[in-house]
């Protein structure tokens, strides 16, 4: 009786020890299987930014960009960006002064998105990001002057200066798939001056690709874009 009983367990210890290399390798194949096949490149998003056009276009406000980007498409979840515009101003400060600044100039950004989403192939994305940008522009001042109470006329007074400065954004957006190559998607964007230098005459009212220089920059973008 002792004998069967000793040879029962020691059937059972020998079957759990061919089962522990099975499980090992059943265990190892699913790891295998979880391991990111995807290529690293998946292609290439080159858009513009609608909502800065249509703003320079109709003139909702006294500022406007035109601006396009390429956007690097990295195993769906990397996406290294390059941003490149052009901003335009001009503002009129009061009618009473009749004090005009008019600013114009090229940009460009730098940076990277994350996509945050579980499914990365999938058509929509969700993605945080940050940018390095720089622009150097061209700003006029303009003061017509006053009239002279006793001599009569007015003697008009402008002052030109070169400026540039650089910031840093914080990006939040979304993008989709709609039909065939085409994207629509949008940005939100905090951004924050690191570098500038100095105007003759105060600070700027408009610094091309940041927007007002006065102002909490918080804005953002409407993107169209077509997939390479």
């Amino acid at each position: 009786m002792i004998r069967i009983k000793f040879t029962s367990l020691f059937i059972c210890i020998l079957l759990s020890s061919m089962m522990i290399p099975c499980g090992t390798l059943s265990a190892q194949k699913r790891i295998e299987a979880a391991k990111d096949t995807t290529a690293l490149f998946q292609g290439v998003l080159v858009g513009v930014d609608v909502f800065g056009a249509v703003q320079k276009a109709v003139k909702i406000s006294d500022y406007g960009q035109y601006e396009a980007f390429l956007r690097l498409n990295l195993k769906g979840k990397y996406f290294p960006v390059l941003e490149l515009g052009k901003g335009d101003a001009c503002h009129k400060k009061d009618d009473i002064t009749g004090i005009e600044t008019q600013t114009s100039g090229p940009y460009w950004r730098i940076g990277c998105d994350f996509n945050v989403m579980k499914n990365k192939h999938d058509v929509y994305k969700v993605f945080v990001g940050c940018r390095f940008a720089h622009t150097k522009f061209d700003f006029n001042f303009e003061y017509p002057g006053n009239e002279d109470p006793v001599w009569g006329g007015k003697v008009p007074y402008s002052i030109k200066d070169n400026n540039s400065v650089s910031w840093i954004e914080g990006v939040f957006g979304v993008d989709a798939k709609v039909v065939g190559p085409v994207h629509l998607g949008w940005t939100v964007r905090y951004r924050r001056r690191i570098n500038s230098t100095d105007c003759q005459i105060g600070d700027m009212w408009y610094v091309p690709g940041f927007g007002r220089y006065d102002k909490t920059n918080i804005g953002g973008t409407f993107n169209l874009s077509i997939g390479i």
